[in-house]
């Protein structure tokens, strides 16, 4: 267990480490300390945008994803209907399908509809992204149904609270720390996505991923290191936070 902690986390230390490097990207150790990368950055209007572009793209994409996931645990955990196993499948496969199959998959698909609507760039990265993000949000959010106490609902009822009333008051409430959970997560997995968007993009929505790699391609200096402890910092804070929600003990069970 140490050596693969340490073969998973090393490297993300070096990089962290680099960051602070004065010279090449790639010179360890450094020879020198320093944050002017930090304020690089700060200062790199093309990168604030991509961020902007990022936030743009993750916050619509985590709210489509937690409804649609919502729902779908919902109706896999309350209700039989013709379909139900065929759903859950649908919601969960995109998980094992290659990264890279999907987004050929959606390159075509988009190009097959393109006379009657236009989805590329924007609206396309967000439909991928959702793609993306509802099958780990699904994961997440169906054992909180599942281990939901219907008694409660049913002492609403009697109490006189309809449907709506008694989801409202009484269910929502008790599923709401996974669904921030789920959310979390697909915030986290569209914030750093790069296959899907690379694939969908067209030249004006570039995110902070696209970015990182146009930078590595053509213009490698320490600010790619500084860009990505940004990202390891938003991905280990929203995950920590998601797992603090989530009653994981339950979630292996199930």
């Amino acid at each position: 267990m140490v050596a693969v902690f340490a073969f998973l986390w090393v490297p993300i230390a070096v990089l962290v480490f680099m960051s602070f490097a004065e010279g090449g990207v790639l010179s360890f150790p450094p020879e020198q300390l320093t944050l002017r990368w930090y304020f690089v950055f700060l200062e790199n209007d093309t990168a604030i945008d991509a961020i902007v572009t990022t936030l743009q793209v993750s916050i619509p994409t985590t709210f489509i994803t937690v409804v649609l996931a919502t729902l779908i645990a919902y109706a896999v955990d309350r209700y039989v209907f013709p379909g139900r196993t065929t759903l859950q499948l649908l919601a969960t496969l995109p998980i094992v399908v290659p990264l890279v199959v999907t987004g050929i998959a959606l390159v075509l698909f988009f190009g097959l509809i393109r006379p009657v609507i236009v989805l590329s760039g924007y609206p396309g990265v967000v439909i991928a992204h959702v793609i993306r993000t509802i099958p780990f949000a699904t994961l997440v959010i169906i054992p909180t149904f599942l281990t939901f106490d219907r008694q409660l609902e049913e002492a609403s009822k009697d109490l006189g609270a309809d449907e709506l009333q008694t989801f409202r008051q009484v269910t929502l409430p008790n599923v709401f720390p996974g669904i921030v959970a789920g959310g979390l997560l697909a915030f986290t997995l569209s914030f750093n996505e790069f296959v899907f968007t690379y694939f969908v993009k067209d030249s004006a929505t570039t995110t902070l991923p696209v970015y990182i790699w146009n930078q590595i391609r053509y213009n490698v200096t320490p600010e790619v290191n500084v860009i990505s402890v940004v990202f390891l910092l938003v991905a280990v804070t929203l995950v920590l936070v998601a797992v603090s929600l989530t009653r994981v003990d339950l979630l292996a069970r199930r």
